[in-house]
């Protein structure tokens, strides 16, 4: 059932070395497509930086010199320890895909068009994990860095996530530690 997804799905950032097929991503691409989007925008637009190819390495640098600048602590081995491990990630994964929003005619459609896209991400997820294939949504270092237009996204769209992919590793099961609040301490009922 559609619900048993939604409860088991985690955010992976932990992965075997086993390649996830095109097949399978062209796949949860298109259940992303099909999350709801008002007046029919369809703002999503995915890239995919291949394994070992010469984007992900470019990007990967393009995240390493970012997170190095960045890193809050000024100690030098700290902000190259953190710069590494940022870069090591991001040439690790066995797949990795940006996420982009196209902005609309105005505020109001560029709001919804970033809502339908998160609604995407979280469509691809849970086909991802119905195919057992664990996905890490990221906000964090790789969207923060400048590798946009790099990557052939255009100037004025809205990034709303990087994705780690893959299939999980023994060590990410953590589906028991999961917990939310009670639906009645997150709703008002009038």
């Amino acid at each position: 059932m559609v619900i048993d997804a939604i409860r088991t799905r985690r955010n992976t950032r932990e992965f075997t070395d086993a390649p996830v097929a095109d097949a399978d991503l062209t796949t949860i691409i298109e259940a992303a497509t099909w999350a709801p989007n008002h007046r029919n925008t369809q703002p999503w637009r995915f890239i995919v930086l291949s394994k070992d190819g010469a984007m992900r390495e470019k990007v990967a640098q393009i995240v390493y010199d970012w997170t190095y600048e960045n890193v809050k602590n000024p100690n030098e081995e700290r902000r190259v320890s953190s710069a590494n491990e940022a870069k090591q990630e991001l040439l690790d994964t066995p797949a990795f895909m940006y996420v982009y929003s196209v902005q609309g005619r105005n505020d109001e459609v560029t709001q919804e068009n970033y809502a339908a896209t998160a609604c995407a991400v979280q469509n691809l997820q849970i086909a991802a994990h119905s195919l057992g294939i664990g996905v890490g949504w990221s906000t964090g270092k790789p969207c923060l860095a400048p590798v946009g237009t790099t990557i052939g996204a255009e100037p004025d769209w809205d990034i709303v996530g990087a994705l780690y992919i893959g299939y999980p590793s023994k060590t990410q099961d953590r589906q028991a530690e999961a917990e939310r609040n009670p639906v009645d301490d997150v709703t008002i009922w009038q």
